[in-house]
């Protein structure tokens, strides 16, 4: 019995797998398996070792019902650990609602997204809206299954992003706001100063940083008290046909078919902006504005969040980096080369070089500093940008992004204080992760407490609450 995730890099072979219909089967098997290793699983949209698990596996898709009520002027939703999250907006669209915060895709479940800290851009990541999680556990006096409730203090803070190391989440409870509309256009400029500078205005916006191109396409997006606009359903259409479809079958035939690197600077410098139609300002519902059909089209990627202070020299080196890995005759500035000297990594440079071309857009988002202990936005005065690298390359060919990832995620975390997104391909080994944490040994704490046998670890967890002990 084995099941791989969306990126095939990661393959599950759990002992033994349940899909239960409701919390008290939950507590049964808990209890049927007292002692072994129990991990839940989503809809498996990760491609980190967070997903992993060789002991009793649990689906929690059953568990998707969703409760909506007014809070105030607001709302709160309590949602099932098992619902996805675009079953989730319609639900609460039906009562006049919808989420702070929306990632580029709708297919995970709400457990599974705040427990790897999924973010949209310029609010915090959901789990920051996160008021309370109720979850399966064993009760350390008893040694039984039972229903633990987490909702003030470090507990909860844990409970935001949890990498799943608490227990079974069953439900969790949510902060919801009214239904909004988003505006949006798209502009480009060669300045990250302008890109910066328009987030006043424009503050939900996120940009593409395009390779071989170097210049920024900024997604300006911002809420709109105006009603729909009459070309709503044209601009969906738009997106839907030829960036969500046309432009990826592009890139997809580059990189899967040509194998032209020479072909795909090309096509970066002169024809994806052929795509994008420019001041085009449309408003329509924020659930439709601010998600993608990024999953139509199977990938791999890598997520690094650096502080706002840190970004432009990140972006800038993110350049130098990529032509160096994906050109033979290219070189480090007098800058970069330095730091590269001084962190040690002078080998793993010589290793990329000429290994990786680039083929698909940067995409940056910020987000808002998040209160919780360990999500990648957690902590600090200063917003966070999340920069994501995404290969399109088959299984078999992914060596050159292989290399050139764990080069992005070693260097920038010790130059650029940048975190890995959890859910995503994380290299970096558990001390070197958890020392990113200022509050990692608060979350030790807590979950050594509520789960002081680490039934509900793998390895790759173990080693995270083991790392720097």
């Amino acid at each position: 019995m084995h099941r791989k995730n969306f990126g095939r890099n990661r393959v599950l072979q759990p002992s033994a797998a349940y899909t239960p219909a409701n919390e008290q089967e939950v507590l049964e098997i808990l209890d049927r398996h007292r002692g072994q290793s129990i991990r839940a699983v989503g809809r498996l949209h990760s491609w980190s070792e967070a997903i992993l698990g060789d002991g009793v596996q649990l689906d929690l898709r059953r568990l998707d019902d969703v409760l909506l009520e007014q809070d105030g002027d607001q709302f709160v939703a309590t949602v099932g650990a098992g619902c996805q999250i675009k079953r989730l907006l319609k639900e609460l669209n039906r009562g006049g609602a919808t989420l702070h915060s929306l990632g580029l895709i709708s297919v995970q479940t709400i457990a599974g997204a705040i427990s790897t800290g999924t973010h949209g851009s310029g609010r915090n990541s959901m789990s920051h809206y996160v008021e309370e999680a109720r979850l399966a556990r064993y009760d350390e006096s008893t040694g039984k299954a039972f229903i633990d409730e987490l909702s003030a203090g470090d507990p909860l803070l844990a409970a935001r992003c949890s990498l799943g190391s608490l227990g079974i989440i069953l439900s969790v409870k949510i902060r919801c706001r009214p239904q909004y509309n988003v505006q949006e256009h798209f502009t480009e400029t060669r300045r990250l100063e302008d890109v910066l500078d328009a987030e006043d205005s424009y503050p939900l916006q996120q940009f593409f940083f395009i390779p071989w191109r170097w210049s920024y396409f900024i997604q300006h997006r911002c809420e709109d008290t105006g009603k729909r606009s009459f070309l709503a359903k044209l601009y969906r259409i738009y997106w839907l046909g030829v960036m969500d479809y046309g432009m990826h079958l592009k890139i997809l035939f580059l990189e899967r078919i040509l194998r032209s690197r020479r072909m795909i600077r090309f096509t970066f410098r002169r024809i994806i902006s052929l795509f994008v139609i420019r001041k085009w300002k449309v408003t329509d519902r924020s659930s439709s504005m601010l998600v993608m059909k990024h999953e139509a089209f199977r990938h791999i990627e890598i997520e690094l969040f650096v502080p706002r202070d840190q970004l432009a020299e990140a972006l800038r080196f993110t350049k130098e980096v990529i032509e160096v890995a994906g050109k033979k005759d290219s070189a480090l500035s007098e800058v970069n080369q330095r730091r590269i000297n001084d962190i040690g990594m002078q080998d793993d440079l010589d290793e990329l070089q000429n290994q990786y071309g680039q083929h698909y857009p940067i995409c940056v988002r910020r987000v808002l500093p998040d209160d919780t202990l360990i999500s990648m936005a957690s902590g600090g005065g200063q917003d966070w940008y999340a920069v994501s690298f995404i290969s399109y390359a088959r299984p078999a060919r992914r060596s050159g992004f292989t290399l050139f990832s764990r080069f992005m995620a070693r260097s920038m975390s010790q130059l650029f204080q940048a975190r890995p997104h959890w859910g995503k391909i994380n290299p970096l080994e558990a001390g070197e992760l958890t020392s990113l944490y200022p509050r990692f040994d608060t979350f030790r704490t807590v979950c050594k407490t509520l789960d002081p046998q680490g039934v509900f670890q793998n390895e790759w967890t173990t080693a995270l609450l083991d790392a720097n002990d």
